[in-house]
C-alpha cells in the first residue's frame, strides 16, 4: 500500500511540474512581470509543486484541506528563527493564485480556492505576528561621512548616485554609461515596469562624483563591448548581490547595517533602499512639491487629475535643486 502511494505522489510531482513548465512560459513570454518577481514565482512554484505532489495532489485537484496543509509545511520548512515573516507568506501564496489563475483559464483546472483562503486565513495570520520596525534613515551629516570615506571612486559615485536620484536597484543595475549626461546633469534610466518617467536630474555633487569615475574608468577593467555604467570584479554588468554588497559593506563600517539582525528589525539595516527612503525624507523636509517627489520616483498615477497634470523638465529641475540636499558638502 504505501508502495501504491508513493507511486501515486510521484505522478502527482511529476505533473505539477508539467504544469509548472506551462506556466512559467506564461510568465516570462505573455506576462509583464519584472525579473524580480519572476526569480521568485518560479522556485516557488516548483517548491509548491513538490509539496501538493508527496500529498498525492495534482494543482487541479487543491482544495481548502490541502491549502491548510500547505500553508503549515513552508512554515516548518522555514529555517528563520520564529518562522515566515507575514510578507514572506503572503507572497508564496501570492504565487500559488497566480499559477492556479494561469491554470484555470487554460482549463488545466475547475477552481481556484486560493482567493478565498488568503481573504480567510492570511489576515489574521498577519495580525498574530509582530510587525517589523520601519526602515532607518540615518541623518545626513551620517550619511555624508560614510560617502565621503568610501575610497573606492566607483563605489563613492554609486552610493551618491543611489542617493540623489531614489533610483529602484533595478534600475541602477541597468544603467548604461550613455544613459549620463554630464553637461545637462541628468540621467536616462532603461524602461521600467515600475517607473513613469526615465529622465532624472542630478546635483552637481552627484555629477562632480561620476565625472571623477568616468576619468578613472581606464583603472576598473571591462570585457569588451561591455556598456553598463557600473562593473564588477570580472569586468562586467553589475547584478543585485554586487549591488547590496557595495551597500551593506559601507554600512556595516559605519554602524547602519547589522548582518545578523533579523529581517524584521529594519531599523538595523541599511540596503539599496534605503537610500529611496532617504531621498524621498530629504527633499519633504525640504519642502518640495509632492507632485514633483512624485515624478522624481517615478511613481504611478493616483488619479485622473494625476494623469492630466504635465510636469515640465524646468519645474523639475528647479524643484530638485532646490530641495536636494548637498551630502559630501556637509
Amino acid at each position: 500500500m504505501d508502495r501504491n502511494k508513493s507511486e501515486l505522489n510521484e505522478k502527482a510531482i511529476i505533473r505539477n511540474l508539467e504544469l509548472v513548465d506551462l506556466y512559467v512560459v506564461d510568465i516570462t513570454e505573455y506576462q509583464n512581470l519584472s525579473k524580480s518577481t519572476i526569480r521568485t514565482y518560479v522556485p516557488d512554484a516548483k517548491r509548491a509543486a513538490q509539496i501538493f505532489g508527496e500529498m498525492g495532489v495534482t494543482f487541479d485537484q487543491i482544495d481548502v484541506p490541502n491549502l491548510k496543509k500547505f500553508m503549515k509545511t513552508v512554515e516548518e520548512m522555514s529555517s528563520r528563527r520564529g518562522g515566515l515573516t507575514s510578507g514572506r507568506l503572503k507572497g508564496i501564496f501570492s504565487q500559488l493564485n497566480s499559477i492556479m489563475e494561469f491554470l484555470v483559464y487554460n482549463n488545466y483546472a475547475q477552481t481556484n480556492k486560493v482567493p478565498g483562503f488568503r481573504k480567510r486565513y492570511l489576515k489574521s495570520y498577519k495580525n498574530s505576528v509582530s510587525e517589523s520596525t520601519e526602515k532607518q534613515v540615518p541623518p545626513d551629516s551620517h550619511l555624508s561621512e560614510m560617502i565621503y570615506s568610501i575610497p573606492d571612486i566607483q563605489k563613492r559615485a554609486y552610493h551618491l548616485l543611489l542617493a540623489k536620484t531614489g533610483l529602484r536597484r533595478e534600475e541602477s543595475i541597468l544603467l548604461n554609461i550613455e544613459d549620463v549626461d554630464l553637461v545637462e546633469q541628468s540621467i536616462t534610466t532603461s524602461r521600467f515596469r515600475k517607473r513613469t518617467n526615465r529622465r532624472l536630474p542630478i546635483d552637481k555633487e552627484c555629477a562632480s562624483a561620476l565625472e571623477l569615475y568616468f576619468r578613472s574608468m581606464p583603472t576598473y577593467p571591462r570585457v569588451e563591448g561591455e556598456k553598463s555604467l557600473f562593473v564588477n570584479r570580472e569586468g562586467r554588468r553589475i547584478g543585485k548581490n554586487t549591488v547590496s554588497r557595495w551597500i551593506n559593506q559601507e554600512a556595516q563600517r559605519c554602524g547602519f547595517h547589522d548582518p545578523s539582525a533579523d529581517r524584521l528589525d529594519r531599523h538595523k539595516k541599511f540596503g539599496p533602499h534605503n537610500y529611496r527612503h532617504w531621498f524621498t525624507t530629504a527633499l519633504r523636509r525640504n519642502d518640495c512639491p509632492e507632485r514633483i517627489i512624485k515624478h522624481l520616483r517615478g511613481d504611478a498615477d493616483n488619479s485622473t487629475a494625476d494623469r492630466y497634470d504635465h510636469v515640465t523638465w524646468g519645474e523639475v529641475v528647479e524643484a530638485y535643486t532646490a530641495c536636494i540636499p548637498a551630502l559630501i558638502g556637509t
